[in-house]
């Protein structure tokens, strides 16, 4: 593996993020995941080895109203074991709902390290470094769900 593109490289572009946009995707499900998103993110460096993500903006269904949505994640470097984790603050700081780790796995790309189970639903992702943006690649599968969600953080 090239590491010309380690864990202290895509610290700096996380801690540079501004913006969101995303894609929503469910296959025949009906789950109504659907849809395209926007807006700013704030980013806040609590220390050298944790980033907070406020996400605010708007989120389109291919019918209906727009909608207002916020989101904030926790994104920690695990330095000894070289692997990044996210978690979703839902219910506060002190409550996190993890997501997954994830391990460098090419020069720009970094997969799960395995997947999150929830209930009876599987969750992976995939974060890749495209020029000055991250993409980062979710899918959920379970029994009632076969969603992709595609972020671009720029």
């Amino acid at each position: 593996m090239n590491t010309n593109f380690d864990l202290s490289v895509l610290w700096e572009r996380l801690e540079k993020v501004r913006s969101l946009t995303f894609v929503a995707e469910s296959f025949g499900t009906g789950s109504g995941w659907n849809g395209r998103g926007a807006g700013p993110v704030s980013v806040e460096a609590v220390d050298s080895v944790t980033l907070l993500f406020y996400e605010t903006g708007q989120w389109s269904p291919p019918e209906g109203s727009t909608l207002n949505f916020t989101n904030v994640f926790r994104w920690s470097a695990l330095l000894d074991q070289s692997l990044i984790r996210l978690e979703h603050l839902r219910f506060g700081r002190m409550n996190p709902v993890y997501l997954f780790d994830l391990q460098q796995t090419s020069e720009s790309r970094w997969d799960s390290v395995e997947p999150h189970v929830c209930s009876d639903d599987f969750y992976t992702a995939m974060l890749e470094c495209q020029q000055d943006q991250l993409h980062l690649d979710w899918t959920v599968k379970g029994a009632t769900k076969n969603e992709r969600i595609r972020y671009i953080y720029a």
